[in-house]
């Protein structure tokens, strides 16, 4: 069977083989091609069954047509947090990240589709008892990486891989080298609106469970710093003894005379947690004591009757992410390649107004 050329289309169109080549690469009209001219050579590519090249075309751009993906692997059994919930709470984030990447995933074939990327090269997790080597990107087979942080702990490969050979950008992280770009979810904005949906329903005394900045870990600072800052613009002072990181000691926050009303747990693992002690000695959920978290992860809806919570755009950040590594290939700032994802308030059954 004959491989037809784009000069088979040329002769047929009745065009130069540049002219359709420009119309058949989609520049036609850059280069003022006539509108039917373009119509004709595009419609007999299709009747001819031309399929362009792409291997030849990338050649000549010195291009791949792929970019590489690689996630860190959260393990149960990675003490990064220290919270009194131990490995109950690893081994629930450790399985909560995995739907996360199952979202990314997702993300990632819909950014394919959107931007007809070719394909892209999906390397091994990364776990600390494997680290892939840089080299191993710099072969020529992927044009621009993508890194999946882990929460849990700092991200040496996005400092071990020279941008200026290899474009990088980086999910689920704010905190990146120069010269690289990132795509994150709204983590302080969450916080703030977290706290906002339960001011607008009367609450003010509203506790704060999980690490948060006594974590280390990046998101759960920022979302505690939301829950600070929404305090602080309702002219309401966060008191130290609000943030507990044990149930323990949030149950001596509602015995007590002057009880809180809501909690914001920083996850909805924590919330889970919460209500589940909360529950077991008496308290209700929500009424007497509302309760959001974060994550909207799947199962949330069945936490305390339906949790209402703060949604993680894990799939629009990867497609960002995406995003974001083609425009530093077609030459954006990097600055411009940095990108925050919103999130938004799910509001299910375990907040009401504080007077209910």
């Amino acid at each position: 069977m004959k491989v037809l050329k784009i000069k088979d289309v040329a002769a047929a169109a009745g065009v130069s083989s540049g002219t359709a080549s420009k119309v058949l690469t989609g520049n036609g009209a850059a280069y003022q091609v006539s509108a039917s001219t373009i119509e004709r050579v595009q419609r007999l590519a299709k009747e001819l069954g031309y399929v362009p090249n792409i291997a030849a075309r990338n050649l000549r751009l010195q291009r791949t047509g792929q970019i590489g993906v690689v996630l860190e692997e959260v393990m149960a059994n990675e003490g990064s947090v220290d919270l009194e919930l131990g490995d109950f709470r690893l081994s629930a984030f450790a399985s909560v990240r995995r739907t996360f990447d199952g979202a990314i995933m997702a993300g990632l074939s819909d950014a394919a589709r959107r931007h007809q990327l070719e394909a892209f090269v999906v390397y091994p997790k990364l776990n600390a008892a494997a680290h892939l080597e840089p080299n191993r990107f710099l072969d020529g087979r992927i044009d621009g990486l993508l890194i999946g942080r882990n929460p849990l702990k700092a991200n040496d490969l996005i400092y071990r891989i020279d941008p200026a050979r290899l474009p990088l950008v980086a999910l689920w992280t704010q905190v990146v080298p120069e010269g690289v770009g990132f795509a994150d979810a709204d983590q302080f904005g969450g916080g703030v609106m977290a706290v906002q949906h339960l001011l607008e329903l009367g609450h003010r005394k509203i506790a704060f469970f999980g690490s948060g900045i006594h974590s280390g870990v990046e998101h759960f600072i920022l979302r505690h710093q939301g829950y600070e800052t929404g305090l602080k613009a309702a002219g309401i002072d966060p008191k130290p003894e609000w943030h507990v990181s044990s149930t323990q000691k949030l149950l001596g926050l509602l015995r007590n005379e002057n009880p809180v009303t809501a909690v914001f747990a920083e996850t909805d693992t924590d919330a889970a947690a919460v209500a589940r002690d909360v529950q077991r000695v008496g308290f209700r959920i929500p009424e007497d004591v509302s309760l959001i978290g974060f994550d909207d992860v799947f199962g949330a809806d069945f936490i305390a009757g339906g949790l209402t919570t703060i949604y993680h755009p894990a799939q629009e950040m990867a497609a960002e992410g995406v995003k974001n590594l083609l425009a530093l290939l077609a030459g954006s700032s990097v600055k411009d390649c940095r990108s925050i994802v919103p999130t938004r308030v799910v509001k299910r059954h375990t907040t009401v107004p504080v007077d209910r």
